[in-house]
């Protein structure tokens, strides 16, 4: 055992050893600047717009860009283990009565045609999308041809947003500029069921850092949150936890960064308990 120690030891000292650091870090950063089909992240910030001026200039910023726009046609047809846990709480809601669904990043609408194959949804249902003008553009130029009830809108301002029974968001929160709750206290009425999944969270005692995505097509700056702030700060806001969730198939892996990667995702559905 103790020359395999020895061997083991060795890899450690050199994978840790500066000079390939540093020529492993020159290598990564070539791949990531160029990279066009993987999911990708690099870099640790302390805000937003210190991981947006780190971004390389061989793509553009965020999703408000064509190409972007036309991202995740595939997702439309299909449903994937991170969607059944807001399959069944939206099930419930809409039997509830629930009618009108705000959807933060919900691109072209995604889940709104993925889910209308396993949810029978109300013909009164009003499913808006906020998100940004150039995706928004592609969602209506689809929607034209693809949903025929006329039950999805889109609108780029969130204040704009008509009153919601329940706001949805699908591993969106992670690219806004402000934290969740300062979108909230926005609006006129808060939405009494907050359904948020795919939310990378960690457990460090610092609060929430950003890295640099890289989805193909862009870089995106991404937040990642403390956890227990990130569930006080809605709690704060006269919401309770009602149910959380793993997403254990989604991942941030950030390389050199082993303490800031995140190993999975979570998800949380809040219902108000303290009218506005």
């Amino acid at each position: 055992m103790q020359p395999l120690y020895r061997v083991h030891r060795w890899i450690e000292w050199l994978t840790e050893w500066p000079p390939l650091q540093r020529w492993l870090s020159k290598r990564y950063e070539r791949e990531f600047a160029n990279n066009r089909r993987a999911n990708l992240f690099r870099g640790v910030f302390d805000s937003f717009s210190a991981a947006a001026a780190s971004a390389p200039k061989t793509r553009p910023l965020g999703y408000d860009n064509a190409v972007s726009a036309k991202m995740y046609q595939d997702r439309t047809n299909r449903t994937f283990p991170t969607d059944y846990p807001i399959l069944f709480w939206l099930s419930h809601l809409l039997a509830s009565g629930s009618r009108t669904l705000v959807e933060i990043g919900g691109h072209i609408g995604v889940s709104y045609y993925a889910y209308r194959k396993q949810l029978a949804y109300p013909s009164d249902l009003h499913w808006v999308i906020h998100d940004v003008p150039a995706v928004i553009v592609e969602g209506r130029k689809q929607a034209l041809e693809r949903d025929l009830a006329r039950q999805l809108t889109f609108q780029e301002r969130f204040e704009a947003c008509p009153g919601a029974d329940v706001l949805l968001a699908q591993g969106a929160l992670q690219y806004l500029l402000s934290p969740l709750p300062d979108l909230l206290s926005s609006l006129p009425v808060l939405p009494p069921h907050l359904l948020l999944n795919m939310v990378p969270l960690h457990d460090m005692q610092r609060p929430a850092y950003f890295t640099l995505q890289s989805i193909g097509t862009a870089f995106c700056p991404y937040r990642i949150e403390a956890r227990g702030c990130f569930v006080q700060s809605i709690e704060a806001l006269g919401y309770m936890l009602v149910d959380r969730w793993e997403n254990p198939d989604k991942a941030c892996q950030i390389p050199f960064h082993p303490r800031h990667s995140v190993d999975r995702y979570e998800g949380f559905y809040f219902a108000l308990t303290t009218p506005t």
